[in-house]
């Protein structure tokens, strides 16, 4: 570990790094002033003490809400569930009409709580300091409560959950430990490392073994990366640029049948049987792999020649996992492995 000590503070950039290590509940600080309602995504909230009850929150001077506070006296710190991650976006955007479409109550005091929010603690203000570009707001807890849901969590420039991804039922591991990130290092793969990712997928099953699945692959650096990357819709470029190759999922769709070439009526769903293989292969081996469907179709038939009678399924990213400070403000938000709805709603015994 590395130490660095000097009289003076250290320099901005290093007290970032290290704060970024800390893990924190997100919270959105809501407050009403003469009508109007404002929220704020916030980290900085902390316990002063408990007797009387009483917690701090610390906000940027240049924001809508430090003068509503002040103004009002009053603010609620709504404690999100991990399912809220959209709210701690939503709220961490300046805008007008910032709870339209959004559900909440107002509390005694007249400022929003959040519904479904893991806690919320309704405060009156009572002190403020400025410190620096931040002021310092300490308030009394004068009412509250609680839900069964875990709070979210924010640590390394990203939203996580209290517990990692849990199956309902008992399954292999490797189902649930497997994800999408989007944050890669630099690594580098040769053609065999890849060729035992397309073993695996060429073993999936396929109507009448039609075996419909092409791969089409580049690496970083190989030629044609550049041009294939530039299919790509900007957002995915904007993180697929590291990734060590990227593979096109293609299936004819057409099929021999009794000697006759008819329609393949299962060429794409026999493709992503491959695909999921491919992915869970790669993670196996201590790679991931993200699949996207947004890419320009008719420029990458052209860039990698994909002939008529071919789809263009899906593209992956292949890639080791890297830091997710790689990537923007909005994706570092995502960069979590994300969670399934209870499998009971997506199964029907008997009739949908």
């Amino acid at each position: 570990m590395n130490h660095h000590l000097n009289v003076d503070g250290i320099d901005a950039d290093l007290f970032r790094s290290l704060m970024r290590r800390i893990a924190s509940s997100v919270a959105v600080i809501t407050t009403a002033y003469d009508g109007h309602l404002h929220g704020m995504t916030a980290t900085a909230v902390t316990s002063v003490s408990a007797e009387p009850p009483r917690l701090l929150i610390v906000v940027n001077r240049s924001t809508r809400s430090h003068p509503l506070i002040t103004a009002s006296r009053i603010f609620v710190v709504n404690i999100l569930a991990d399912s809220q991650r959209g709210l701690g976006e939503h709220f961490a955007r300046s805008g007008d009409n910032q709870f339209e479409g959004i559900a909440y109550d107002l509390g005694p005091s007249g400022s929003p709580i959040v519904r479904e929010a893991a806690a919320h603690l309704e405060c009156t203000l009572v002190s403020e300091t400025d410190m620096g570009t931040h002021t310092i707001f300490v308030g009394q807890v004068v009412g509250g409560g609680v839900s069964g849901s875990n709070p979210l969590l924010y640590h390394d420039g990203a939203y996580k959950a209290v517990t990692p991804r849990v199956s309902q039922h008992a399954i292999a591991p490797f189902f649930v430990e497997r994800w999408s990130p989007r944050a890669f290092t630099d690594a580098t793969i040769d053609d065999a490392e890849l060729m035992r990712f397309f073993e695996a997928a060429h073993w999936a099953p396929s109507s009448m073994n039609a075996q419909p699945w092409r791969f089409v692959y580049v690496r970083r650096g190989d030629e044609g990366w550049t041009e294939t990357l530039g299919c790509l819709s900007n957002t995915n470029q904007s993180w697929a640029f590291r990734a060590s190759a990227l593979v096109a999922f293609v299936s004819r769709e057409t099929m021999e049948f009794n000697g006759k070439t008819v329609p393949s009526p299962t060429h794409s769903f026999d493709t992503g049987a491959a695909w999921m293989s491919f992915a869970l292969q790669a993670y196996l081996a201590g790679w991931y792999a993200h699949g996207m469907a947004g890419f320009n179709h008719a420029r990458l038939r052209e860039v990698l020649a994909v002939p008529d009678g071919y789809a263009i399924n899906a593209v992956a990213a292949i890639g080791q996992l890297g830091d997710r400070s790689l990537l923007t403000d909005t994706l570092k938000a995502r960069e979590i492995p994300a969670d399934r709805e209870p499998v009971e709603t997506l199964v029907f015994k008997g009739r949908m």
